[in-house]
């Protein structure tokens, strides 16, 4: 396989998109419902909202100081010791998230396709899958993601456009569902589901040039934003009012009603198969990403020796729930309430640390 020695602006566009898109096929959608009611599909916006003037600053000061990475950045702005503890941190809580999400798309391949499998079985395939692909590095990943996402994309698009005459637009009412109040706290409480950018500045030195990552990324935000938006609108509209909330993979559910013509029944194995595929690169990449996030705390250079020790203990503690609703309500559902302030603070402090520096640059 030929890989460029240096990732591309689209290849930073591929792994974003992937990295923020996949939570269209999984329960975050579910979960926001419990809250909100029907007024989930726009509750990804609200949370991208509070989010992005932090993720903004936390650019800037990234291209600023001509950081290599997150770490690199919290030491020059905050001090060595400071910035490796706020880093061990962030670190921990993106740790604990992608284990949970790991175990939660365990838990939909079980329920959906494979119930008699056991769990453990089906986790250890998907850890020994991440290990032999996080080890081929980033670039392989980054070429790899630029030509999955393509054929993902052009998959859900036929997905919306077979549900499109189904769908019942009057099903979003009432606009704010449970109220207005109860919409603004969960999109203040989720803004962590876009945080997962903020490591993926890890790659920065691998990327060809700064600007080509800034570029990609930030497009790449914006894309999965319309695409997160619209397709929670499909399935606010499909699903009734009720039975939203108790539908916990909606995007699975849809693609068992979709057919194409009359010779061409059980069709959901297209989107299975391109699913599958795209949720290997995510997690490889997650794996990857919080492997070098690791090393970088602890100065550690050839941190793709972390990646099997990393990996083995994300599925010991993956499997310690009980159950998918301990997994989802107790355990992934609070993380990324927890996550969220700490994403949406910590480019303010290093604003004030920048200011700091800069004025002290001055004094002398």
């Amino acid at each position: 396989m030929k890989v460029n020695t240096k990732l591309s602006t689209y290849e930073v566009f591929a792994l974003t998109n992937i990295l923020l898109t996949m939570i269209i096929t999984d329960t975050t959608p579910s979960i926001i419902a419990q809250n909100v009611g029907n007024a989930f599909w726009y509750v990804p916006l609200i949370s991208f909202l509070i989010i992005f003037p932090s993720l903004l600053i936390f650019l800037y000061l990234l291209n600023k100081h001509d950081a290599e990475h997150l770490v690199d950045l919290l030491e020059i702005l905050l001090g060595k010791f400071p910035g490796k503890l706020l880093a061990f941190l962030i670190f921990l809580l993106a740790f604990l998230t992608i284990t949970f999400e790991k175990r939660s798309y365990v838990n939909q391949v079980k329920f959906l396709y494979f119930e008699q499998s056991s769990i453990t079985i089906i986790f250890a395939l998907l850890i020994i899958a991440c290990i032999f692909g996080a080890i081929r590095g980033i670039k392989v990943i980054g070429y790899t993601a630029k030509i999955l996402l393509p054929y993902f994309i052009i998959s859900i698009i036929l997905l919306a456009v077979l549900i499109f005459p189904s769908i019942v637009p009057d099903h979003i009412y009432p606009i704010f569902g449970y109220g207005l109040r109860d919409v603004i706290k969960e999109g203040i409480l989720k803004g962590s589901l876009s945080s997962s950018f903020v490591i993926l500045t890890m790659i920065m030195p691998a990327v060809r040039e700064p600007k080509r990552f800034y570029k990609g990324g930030l497009i790449g935000i914006g894309f999965s934003m319309i695409q997160i938006t619209f397709f929670y609108f499909l399935y606010t509209s499909y699903f009734d009012y009720h039975s939203i909330v108790t539908t916990p993979f909606p995007f699975h559910e849809i693609t068992q009603y979709v057919k194409l013509g009359d010779f061409f029944t059980n069709i959901e194995t297209l989107f299975l198969v391109f699913w599958l595929l795209v949720i290997f690169i995510r997690f490889i990449l997650l794996l990857y990403l919080v492997s070098w996030l690791f090393g970088a705390i602890f100065n550690i250079d050839n941190f793709e020796l972390l990646i099997l020790p990393l990996a083995f203990l994300m599925m010991v503690i993956g499997l310690m729930p009980d159950n998918a609703t301990t997994t989802e309500i107790v355990y992934r559902n609070q993380l990324l309430n927890l996550l969220t302030p700490v994403m949406v603070i910590f480019p303010y402090i290093l604003l004030v640390g920048h200011f700091f520096k800069r004025r002290k640059g001055r004094s002398t």
